[in-house]
């Protein structure tokens, strides 16, 4: 004979479990509501969502399904209604993804999002970096997804490990304080400094980069939410665009103290590398005094290499920041120092914003207006109300690069 329990015992015991169960749900949801009033504290590149991914993201991302290096990528999942635009060239260009061989699932999900949206027509090939050896599964598996060509490549060591000149000791008590400060991720992590280090002076470097004039950086795990209906490649090719980008959010303030007045200190002794129409306004409001904080969203960009091998300007840049030591004393990123470089070394001509392509990374996002020709063209599925300069405006930086460029241009004589 089945029996069942009442639903509300009167025994002592079920009384204090239903008491413990009722103390529980409010904890959850108490601690629910401040992890939500936190995620407004932590800005540093979108890491605030990332306390709620396992509730949120998961629910967004296009594709579920087990991976299988068989057959991967189903064009089903991403169907177009119209017919596809035609081009008769493609630009010299290539996709950059810096990744583990436990990024593997992550690095397809990214893969289908950028060949389902754009490259299954294009076939612009990939190009792969790890400082380790890439394993047969990880080259199987990511060549299985796209029909263009694939590159691995392995990180020579000294362009990815902590230099040597670097003291060790200060290093780990800097890294020590810096995990004791409120919302400061990555603090005590070596590896991350490593990828902004060489992000910031060694990616354009890398041998199987060379014979490419522009590289495409796509991160794990992020997601396209509109079909990119033309060559963001072409574009920056016939418009003479050096670097793109969608989603622009200032540093943390904790792990830079120490960065502006650096870079201040190298372009104020090196004033002939500042480009006369730079795009100061947006790292400063005051010609240089402060800084905004301000970066470009450096997990996706659109740049190109002929800028980066052949500025003297960025490499003796980066030769400077690389002997101040902040990379590992602090925890100086490839966005503020990209943000630095871009917007005084270049043109802000050069520099674009890619407003009407959807993008989006760990719950930070990128939405064009639905009163737009981009998003009905692109049939979007993202909301525009969550766009980084919508409901996060006032962590934006986006105003700081319009008011950039719409300062008088210095005509030359």
């Amino acid at each position: 004979m089945v029996s069942y329990s009442p639903l509300f015992s009167s025994s002592p015991a079920r009384w204090k479990q239903l008491v413990l169960s009722k103390r529980i749900t409010i904890a959850s949801v108490l601690l629910l509501f401040s992890l939500l009033a936190l995620s407004e504290v932590f800005l540093e590149r979108g890491i605030s969502t990332r306390i709620l991914s396992s509730l949120s993201f998961n629910a967004k991302s296009s594709d579920q399904s087990p991976l299988s290096c068989s057959n991967p990528f189903d064009p089903s999942s991403f169907p177009h209604h119209t017919p596809r635009p035609t081009y008769t060239r493609k630009a010299n260009a290539t996709f950059l993804t810096l990744a583990r061989n436990s990024d593997l699932a992550g690095v397809i999900h990214s893969m289908k999002q950028v060949e389902g949206r754009f490259n299954r027509d294009r076939h612009y090939p990939w190009v792969f970096l790890n400082d380790e050896p890439f394993t047969e599964e990880f080259i199987r598996c990511t060549s299985a997804v796209t029909s263009a060509k694939t590159h691995y490549g392995q990180i020579p060591r000294e362009q990815w490990v902590q230099p040597d000149f670097i003291d060790e000791e200060k290093a780990t008590k800097a890294r020590k304080a810096l995990s004791k400060m409120r919302g400061v991720f990555y603090a005590e992590s070596v590896s991350y400094r490593n990828m902004c280090r060489f992000y910031s002076g060694f990616f354009y470097k890398q041998p199987l980069l060379q014979d490419f004039k522009y590289y495409w950086r796509v991160e794990p795990d992020i997601n396209y939410r509109c079909e990119i209906e033309y060559d963001p490649f072409l574009y920056m090719e016939d418009n003479d665009k050096a670097y793109g980008f969608t989603i622009s959010v200032p540093e943390q303030k904790e792990t830079t103290p120490t960065l502006w007045d650096t870079s201040m200190e190298f372009f104020n002794q090196n004033p002939q590398y500042l480009h006369p129409n730079n795009a100061m306004r947006f790292a400063s409001k005051d010609g240089g005094k402060t800084w905004t904080r301000c970066t470009y969203w450096t997990n996706f960009e659109i740049g190109d290499l002929d800028f980066f091998r052949g500025s003297e300007g960025y490499t003796k840049y980066f030769e400077h920041l690389e002997a101040a030591g902040g990379f590992y004393y602090e925890r100086w990123g490839d966005a503020p120092m990209h943000g630095i470089a871009i917007s005084l070394l270049l043109d802000r001509d050069r520099i674009h914003h890619f407003d009407d392509i959807a993008y989006e990374h760990t719950g930070w996002e990128q939405c064009p207006n639905p009163v737009s020709p981009a998003y009905e063209r692109g049939r979007c599925d993202c909301d525009y109300g969550n766009s980084m300069d919508v409901k996060w405006k006032r962590y934006s930086c986006q105003a700081d690069f319009d008011a950039a460029l719409a300062v008088p241009r210095i005509h030359a004589a």
